[in-house]
């Protein structure tokens, strides 16, 4: 089985690659490296070259930094590695990219789509059940809790321009759109309570439920 790698700008095709034989693929921004399943191979070449980049387990998501100096590869346990952008160096784990509820033991999720922010801050992680989690990338810890989704597997994540909003895609469903921006998703909760009104504290446990009570709609 052959791969080709074809350049977009001139239309012309770049390489034909043999032994990549992979699903999930990803393209570094500046066009030098193509991943594919614990495979890589620089470009323009034919030589591809095996990579463990998720620990020997099945890789289920790929994803490059817009600026190509990290990838994401999360894997069908649930676990994502962190790369830098020449595959030399590990930067990190994320072993359990979706928490079970306490005392739940749910089979492991896999991942199905990654996306890193366009600032390069923030990680987000969608499972085959449907579970879509932030996290921040510096300190490798979740964002709050799980997004809410329609429940089918995310199959594609983009970050806007700005890192503000997230789109998340599935088969079945529509484009879901998640403000993720601090003073937009204060904006949005403080829009549901209503004009010049602030949050009970009831309400902000609703809400906002990983944050300590504070008042943000009243100035």
């Amino acid at each position: 089985m052959t791969d080709e790698a074809w350049d977009t700008g001139t239309g012309r095709r770049a390489a034909v690659l043999t032994g990549l034989t992979s699903t999930h693929l990803a393209v570094r921004p500046d066009g030098g490296l193509l991943v594919g399943d614990n495979r890589a191979v620089r470009l323009p070449a034919d030589r591809v070259a095996g990579k463990g980049l998720v620990q020997g387990e099945e890789v289920g998501a790929l994803a490059f930094a817009a600026d190509g100096s990290r990838l994401a590869a999360g894997d069908l346990t649930g676990r994502v590695a962190l790369w830098d952008g020449e595959l030399g160096d590990r930067t990190g784990i994320l072993r359990n990219v979706f928490p079970a509820p306490p005392g739940a033991r749910p089979e492991p999720e896999g991942v199905s789509a990654l996306a890193v922010s366009p600032d390069g801050a923030t990680l987000a992680v969608g499972g085959g059940a449907g579970t879509l989690q932030l996290w921040d990338i510096a300190t490798q810890q979740p964002l709050g809790g799980p997004l809410t989704t329609p429940g089918e597997p995310v199959d594609t994540l983009a970050f806007g321009a700005d890192s503000g909003t997230l789109y998340a895609g599935g088969a079945h469903v529509p484009l879901q759109r998640y403000a993720v921006d601090a003073g937009r998703a204060v904006g949005g909760v403080c829009a549901r309570a209503g004009a010049g009104a602030d949050l009970s504290r009831e309400q902000w446990r609703t809400y906002v439920p990983e944050v300590e009570y504070r008042r943000v709609c009243v100035s």
